[in-house]
């Protein structure tokens, strides 16, 4: 939808939707239940504004559960972010120090509990992991396991190459997998072919979905080439990971910027 000046001026009228559109500029994508709080709102005058919003073409929204997020639309012109960003600030600095992205997860929902499996738990589940938890935050809870876990733990070149992108692996053991993990996932993630065909029956409700990712660990060449290898992985895996989440509806927790490999 083509966002017209008529259309942008309309919803700057109304101060709960300006009020909206700043905050989910400032900390979005945001619950229903975070608006309505911030915002000092009843959730139905608040769904009432956000679906004129979305209307419009100024916001999108999308289902996690049994609520509805919302943020500011892709298509949204710069001139009219531009714009938003000259409005007051919705919530002042100094009376929201304890709102972050990371906590914008509706407290009435548990967060998903994700298990990645390979044979050692030495590369592939352990960056799987890894990539999870910084991207999911406090909406996931994370682990990981192999079939024969490596007794040296975490491959080293593994550590170096997330490490590239500012999340640290090191120190994390190679963990066994056993049936206290199978019962405590929501959706078991087998990222070698070794692990989803060894992987045991499982319990009811347990969803299990099968990533076959090549193991950097057997490539064959210079040290430079092996590196190279690892850092693919590294990055197949990411692109997994989030597309996994928007699969989900799970919305992704921002990334520092790293200028390493």
């Amino acid at each position: 939808m083509h966002l017209t000046e008529t259309d942008f001026l309309f919803a700057l009228n109304h101060p709960l939707r300006r009020q909206a559109l700043r905050l989910i500029l400032e900390k979005g994508p945001l619950c229903v239940c975070h608006l309505t709080e911030r915002l000092g709102s009843s959730q139905p005058a608040l769904s009432r504004q956000m679906g004129i919003l979305r209307e419009r073409g100024l916001v999108e929204s999308l289902r996690e559960g049994h609520w509805i997020y919302y943020d500011l639309s892709q298509s949204l012109p710069g001139w009219a972010r531009e714009i938003l960003k000259t409005l007051p600030q919705a919530i002042p600095e100094s009376s929201d120090r304890s709102f972050h992205s990371e906590k914008n997860l509706c407290p009435t929902r548990d967060p998903l509990r994700l298990l990645f499996l390979c044979t050692q738990n030495a590369c592939r589940s352990q960056i799987a992991s890894g990539w999870a938890r910084a991207l999911g935050g406090s909406r996931v809870e994370v682990r990981s396991a192999g079939i024969l876990p490596h007794p040296e733990g975490v491959n080293p070149l593994a550590v170096s190459v997330m490490l590239g992108k500012g999340i640290d692996l090191s120190g994390q053991p190679s963990t066994a997998l056993d049936a206290s993990l199978l019962q405590w996932a929501n959706l078991v993630l087998t990222v070698c072919g070794e692990a989803d065909e060894s992987c045991p029956a499982l319990p009811p409700g347990v969803r299990k979905e099968h990533w076959p990712i090549a193991d950097p660990d057997r490539i064959r060449g210079s040290s430079r080439e092996i590196f190279q290898a690892f850092i693919r992985t590294r990055d197949e895996i990411e692109n997994r990971v989030r597309d996994l989440f928007r699969r989900l509806a799970l919305p992704e927790i921002p990334l520092p910027r790293k200028t390493t490999p």
